[in-house]
Formats: C-alpha cells, structure tokens, sequence
C-alpha cells in the first residue's frame, strides 16, 4: 500500500461549504487539509457564480425563525426543520464575517441595504453594490484568501474516488493526484464532504463541474441519501440574441424590473399556472415542451411593458457592465426586445442524510451544502443556498473538530485501499476498447434529460430511464477506457471516473422520481399533477450488500406545522 497522508479533519471540496469548514474547524484548533478537484479557489464550484443575493436576518422586524420558517414554507414542508432552524440561527453573523474579510455588500449610514425577493416575509437580502452585479467573484476572491491567512494545508487537483471505512468509521479517502497522475491515500479522524450537488449531470447546466462525486462516493461507502428527486433549474438563462448566450444576467430584470415572460403566442403564460405547477422553470420547461417556444427553443421575456426612461434609470444604475456593452455592440435593444431564456440545471436538493450536527450515518463522516439534503426540501428561495452552504459548512466543521480530538484514527483496511485504486487505474490500463467517456456522459445526460427534467416526469419515461441507466451500467461502463498517452492532467481519465459517479448518480435520482408519486416544489410529475398529504415522507436510499434499499421517512414538524389544507 502506497504512503498515506495524515490530517485530522479533511474537507473534500473547495466552494462557500468547504471553505467555512475548513476555516472554522481550524479556529477550533483541529489539523485541517482541503483538497479541491480543480486550482482552489479557481476550479468550477457553483460558489464562485452565485447571484447577487445573499439571504440573512439582520434586522427586526425579520429574525432567523421567520427566516427559517420561509424556507421551510418555500420548501413545502419537507426540509429538516432542526437543521433549518440551526443555520439561520448562523447566517447573520455569516453575513459579517464576509463583509470582515472583504466582501463589499452594499450599505447605507452604516447598516446593510437590505432588499425582498420572492417567498420572502421581509426584506431579507444583502447585496454587493450594482457595479459588482453577482457575489461569486467575490466569494472567490476572499473565501481563498482567508484560507491561505489562517494557514491550512491546501491540496489541488486532487480528484477524490472513494471513502475509507472500517466497521461503520470514516478512515479517510483515496483518490488521484491529477498533476502527477499518481494516486494517493488520506488517512483522517474525520472528513467533510463539500463537494457540491451533481446537476452538471444534465446537457444544459450553469455548473459542468457538478457531477455528483461526493453523493456517489458515500452512497458507495453505505451513507443514506435522501431528497434525490429534488433538482432544480434556473429559469433565466439566454439562448438568445447570441452575445447574450448562456449569460444568467437576465435574472436581474426578473427580480428588479418584474420583466414579463412570454411564450411564442405572445401570452404571459405564468398566469397559467397555479398550484404545485407554479414553479418558473417548471412552467417555462412545460411551455417549451408543448410546442409554445420561440425559435431558438426558449421562452420570451420582456420589460418593454416599462416606460423607457425607467428601464435607462436602471441600466443606468448598474454602470458599465460587459454584457451591456456586448448587447449594444451587437445592436440588440434590451428596452424594445425580448430575450429569448430556457430553464438550465443549477442546484440539487438531494444528497447525503444529514441530522442537524451536519453528521452521516457513517461516524465521523460530516456533510454540507449541496452533497447534504434536508437543508432547503423540495424547492429554494433566491440567495438562500450560499448562506445555507456556509452554515452548515461552520456546523459540520464544529461537530468533525470534536470528533477528531476526542477519536483515534480508524484502522486503514488495505484491501478497501487496494480495491479503490484498482478502480481508479483499471479505467486508465483499459485503453483498448471502443467506449469513450465522453459517450457514456453523453448518454447519461440524455437519459436525465428525458426522463427526469423539471418538467415532463411521467412513470413510462421514469422506468424507460432506469432501463437504458441499466444498459449503461452492464455494456458501456466495463468498457470504457482512457487513451491520453500521459496520465498528468488526463482530461479523459477525469471524466471516466466522473462518468461512473454521474451514472450512479442519475439511478438514484430516477429511482426516487418514480417513488414519489405526487408533485411537490421542483419535482414534478405529469402523472401525479397535484402534491399529496400522503407525502410529507422523504425518500432514502442506501447501498446495503451491493443492493440497492429503499425507506420512507416522515417529516418532523417540531416548530412549524403545514396549514391544514396541505395536509
């Protein structure tokens, strides 16, 4: 067995949740060492292209209750509330130990200019200033910086495959060294998962880089997953004109402006929709996949309903911002056209069974932000996922520093090691067969795409998915390979072993879909139209003995019940 490394407590995943952890487990005095897929800090973690918003209570007459009980109303009632409850309690102070290190938010005589976005009781969002339009550069800017400050170990490029464990205790982590191209073993008292979610699963995605890993790695290990039929997609991403393509910037005239959307018959179609059907890239995916789009596929939106020279007053406001720039290069007039938008996959819901101390069901093993669920249930507010990714980043850090100075280092099985990198170097030694990885990630996201979008969930399409994921799993997936000649920096050999994670993945998400038999926040089946009082139940799975096990859960309301008629 190769030389393992040594560290307390180690934080798989580099965004908001790996971040805080591993700073605030190092305030706590533990030995800490980050490990990033990509250049921490530089890498593709949804962190570093999150909006404008960022959800705290700050001030009266709002409080953190109220906050959480938002997010457990927006949810529709199957968040954890004691988790809930633990992380709003957190994000106000949060809030101020970024603006601390850097983060420039926007305030007015010394408070917080605070603003309202939609589900929420008060106004509830700190902002950066207008010039600086999204908070993920500077989350990417200091989050790094104060790492490096407090002196933790950081390792990059370092892509991890699977969880050590020994008689129900995390041990630590094996893994790749995408620099070298040689693999490697962590050895640890405790381990934090913030890997992030895995909707870079889907064709269209605002996060490539999400693919699952974390999820598939402990599901592999025995953790529970829950809430795996919980994807969301953001609604507001342009197809068109072309220099606005696959920009996410027209969320702004969404929430600032109230910009009218539109299908191809010229009908503002969200009045269409009520209920369980109300969610916008559900209604904006069902007008799409009706035959209602414009010609580049997408649904309209429109602030031309506005007098021009309150549109100008806006734009105006916002200073000189590229894409405007670019849209005026390009001859497009934003106060007299529509944009042409479709709904792209960016967050997920379901992960790791967390309980409120951010703990697994594996000891020692700690998980936060979107490789946990519970935290958000089956939809999310705007500016709503940062925050609760730092909290519960904060939360397992504290619960993973106890446990690793209270704890001995679990016992390292050799065979476990040995069978872990086995996998790792077979998918390189097998260069000769005719798969690609490129195919088999090809045809997992078609496969979620068809049979597990926001919108157009049926039990057929469900159950065809789970049938061409099995093919998947018995003829392309032995014979995938790799033929890069070098193993440093292997692109090809990184998406092979991200191609497994991502199929294991997609069966979790569909086997869930096809369980639920309701529609509730982003899940949402054409079979099923209408959210159920049977199914205040999450769904878990584990592996138990190579198969796949399958439980309902009932949801706890220990502070905040649903109005009858929803139950």
């Amino acid at each position: 067995m190769i030389d393992a490394i040594n560290t307390e407590v180690l934080v798989i995943g580099g965004g908001a949740a790996g971040s805080f952890a591993a700073i605030r487990a190092a305030e706590l005095g533990a030995g800490v060492l980050l490990v990033s897929k990509g250049m921490y800090g530089r890498d593709g973690a949804a962190t570093w292209m999150a909006g404008p918003a960022f959800q705290a209570a700050l001030y009266q007459p709002d409080s953190p209750e109220i906050h959480a009980r938002d997010v457990i109303r927006i949810g529709r009632y199957l968040a954890d509330q004691e988790l809930v409850y633990q992380y709003t309690a957190r994000l106000p102070g949060i809030a101020c130990r970024l603006e601390e290190w850097g983060v420039r938010f926007e305030k007015r005589e010394g408070k917080f200019v605070m603003s309202r976005l939609p589900g929420e009781s008060h106004p509830r969002v700190v902002t950066v200033p207008r010039v600086c339009v999204f908070s993920g550069s500077q989350y990417r800017r200091v989050l790094p910086r104060q790492v490096r400050r407090m002196g933790i170990r950081v390792m990059h490029d370092v892509f991890i495959w699977e969880l050590l464990h020994r008689d129900g205790v995390v041990a630590g982590a094996v893994g790749l060294d995408l620099r070298s191209g040689e693999p490697l073993v962590i050895r640890a008292k405790a381990v934090i998962l913030a890997t992030g979610g895995y909707m870079g699963s889907y064709p269209r995605t605002m996060v490539p880089m999400a693919t699952g890993d974390g999820t598939a790695m402990a599901y592999r290990a025995g953790v529970e997953v829950a809430d795996m039929e919980m994807a969301d997609f953001y609604t507001y991403v342009a197809v068109w004109p072309p220099a606005a393509r696959n920009e996410e910037w027209p969320a702004l005239l969404a929430y600032d402006l109230n910009a009218i959307m539109y299908n191809s018959l010229g009908e503002e179609y969200m009045k269409r929709y009520t209920g369980p059907r109300r969610v916008p890239p559900r209604a904006a995916a069902a007008e799409i996949r009706a035959g209602r789009a414009g010609p580049h596929g997408g649904v309209y939106m429109s602030v031309r309903h506005l007098p021009i020279n309150l549109v100008n007053n806006y734009l105006e406001s916002m200073g000189r911002q590229r894409f405007l720039d670019v849209l005026s290069e390009s001859g497009f007039d934003l106060r007299n056209e529509a944009l042409e938008l479709v709904p792209a996959a960016i967050t997920s819901f379901g992960g790791c069974k967390i309980n409120s101390r951010c703990e697994t069901n594996l000891a020692g093993l700690y998980a936060a932000g979107e490789v946990a669920s519970g935290h958000q249930g089956a939809y999310v507010m705007v500016g709503n996922m940062v925050g609760a990714s730092s909290a519960t980043g904060c939360i397992a850090a504290e619960q993973a520093a106890a446990y690793a100075g209270r704890s001995h280092p679990a016992e390292v099985d050799s065979e476990q090691v040995e069978a872990g990198l086995h996998r790792i170097m077979t998918l390189r030694r097998r260069s000769g067969g005719g798969c690609r990885p490129v195919l088999v990630r090809k045809t997992v996201k078609a496969i979620l795409e068809r049979s597990a979008h926001v919108a157009g969930r049926t039990e057929a399409g469900i159950r065809q998915g789970l049938a061409e994921l099995e093919d998947v799993e018995k003829n392309l997936l032995p014979d995938m390979g790799v033929s890069d000649d070098s193993p440093r920096f292997s692109t090809e050999w990184v998406q092979a072993l991200e191609a497994v994670n991502q199929a294991q993945v997609a069966k979790l998400v569909l086997s869930s879909a096809l369980e639920r038999t309701e529609s509730r926040g982003v899940h949402y089946r054409d079979d099923y139209p209408e959210e159920s009082h049977e199914w205040f139940k999450r769904i878990v799975m584990r592996l138990v003995g190579g198969k796949d096990e399958l439980r309902h859960e009932p949801v706890a309301f220990p502070y905040f019940k649903p109005p009858e008629r929803a139950r």
